[in-house]
C-alpha cells in the first residue's frame, strides 16, 4: 500500500513539475518573472512590466468574456462556451504578451542606436501628446470621462514617471542612482534575450 502512495505521489509530482515548466515557456510567465527579478534592481520598470502584464490579462478576460457571451445562448449548460472563453483569452494573453515582448526589445534596440538624449526627447514628445489628449478628452466629456479612460490614464502616468525617471537617472550625474546608459541596454537586451528563450 505505501508502495503505491509513493509512486502516486511520484507520479501527482511528476505532473505538477510538467505543468510548472509549461507554465514558465509562455510569455505572460515570462513578464511576470522579469518583473519579480527585477524589483529590487529597477522597481520603476518593475512596476511598468507588471502593469503591461495587467493590460494583457485584461484584453484576454474581455476576450474571454465576449466569446462566452457570443456562445453562452447556443450552449445551454455553458460548458463549451467556458471552455471556448477560456481558450479565447489564453490566445489572446499569450499574444498580447508576446507583442509586448517584441515591443520591448525593438524599443531596446531604438535605444541603442539612437542615444539617451533621443530616448528622452521621444519620451517626452509622447508624454506631451498623451497629456494634451488627455487634456482635449476631458474638456470634451467632463469628469465622467475619466473614469471610462481609466487604463490610458494609467498609461500615461506611467509613461510620465518613466520620462522623469529616465531623465534623472541616465542625464543628471549629481543626482544619486546615476546609471550607465550603455551598459544598462546592453545587459537589458541580454536580459531580455534569456528571458524569451525561458532561461
Amino acid at each position: 500500500m505505501r508502495s503505491q502512495f509513493k509512486a502516486m505521489a511520484r507520479r501527482i509530482k511528476a505532473a505538477a513539475s510538467a505543468i510548472d515548466d509549461a507554465i514558465r515557456q509562455t510569455h505572460a510567465a515570462r513578464l511576470a518573472i522579469m518583473a519579480a527579478k527585477l524589483r529590487a534592481a529597477l522597481p520603476l520598470i518593475a512596476m511598468l512590466l507588471c502593469a503591461t502584464l495587467l493590460f494583457c490579462l485584461f484584453l484576454a478576460w474581455s476576450s474571454a468574456r465576449g466569446v462566452f457571451l457570443v456562445l453562452s445562448p447556443a450552449s445551454p449548460t455553458g460548458i463549451m462556451a467556458g471552455i471556448a472563453a477560456v481558450v479565447a483569452g489564453l490566445a489572446v494573453l499569450e499574444l498580447c504578451a508576446a507583442f509586448a515582448i517584441t515591443i520591448m526589445t525593438a524599443a531596446l534596440q531604438l535605444a541603442y542606436d539612437t542615444g539617451r538624449h533621443c530616448i528622452l526627447a521621444l519620451l517626452a514628445i509622447a508624454s506631451m501628446l498623451g497629456l494634451a489628449l488627455m487634456v482635449l478628452h476631458l474638456s470634451a466629456g467632463g469628469a465622467a470621462a475619466l473614469a471610462d479612460a481609466l487604463l490610458p490614464t494609467l498609461g500615461l502616468c506611467g509613461l510620465v514617471l518613466l520620462t522623469l525617471w529616465f531623465k534623472r537617472a541616465y542625464l543628471r550625474p549629481a543626482y544619486p542612482g546615476f546609471r550607465d546608459f550603455w551598459a544598462d541596454i546592453v545587459e537589458a537586451r541580454h536580459f531580455l534575450m534569456r528571458a524569451a528563450h525561458g532561461e
